[in-house]
């Protein structure tokens, strides 16, 4: 078993679906933003059941991924008392397999200490490569509300 990295910082998202991608997006900028070897960055793409290791061996899991909401461009962070309603519902296109792997880590007894999500509502998911205007401007809001979240977990 190789030792569980302090953060694992988790992006999801499809490139070729436009806005869908903003989790990959935000993972590159906040990866080069918080450069640190107790993180590790991982690009989940669409992944569902076979991110499982990759997901058990965190104790602290950050999620950067294309969320529901009405405005598109919006951050969201949810955390805390507000992940049971994330992942009750399906607020991102890959949620069904985000849910199921983390039960699944649950069942197994290696959920990950600590969970939150940062994303954005996308504007338009559609095949096209590259995000609107909307979300692409949110990236930097974004990236410093993941930034924070690694912050404080490094300093805990």
């Amino acid at each position: 078993m190789r030792p569980r990295p302090a953060v694992i910082v988790l992006g999801i998202g499809n490139p070729i679906m436009g806005d869908d991608g903003v989790g990959l997006e935000l993972l590159a900028s906040t990866r080069a933003a918080r450069p640190d070897p107790r993180i590790e960055y991982i690009d989940g793409g669409t992944g569902g059941m076979e991110l499982l290791p990759e997901i058990e061996d965190a104790e602290r899991l950050l999620v950067l991924d294309a969320v529901a909401g009405t405005e598109p461009g919006t951050v969201v962070r949810l955390s805390g008392e507000h992940l049971p309603r994330l992942l009750a519902g399906a607020i991102s296109p890959h949620q069904v397999g985000l849910r199921d792997v983390l039960a699944a880590a649950r069942l197994l007894g290696r959920e990950p200490r600590a969970v939150e999500v940062v994303g954005v509502v996308p504007g338009a998911i559609e095949l096209r490569l590259g995000l609107t205007s909307q979300v692409s401007r949110s990236v930097t809001v974004a990236r410093a509300e993941a930034c924070a979240v690694i912050d404080g977990w490094l300093a805990a």
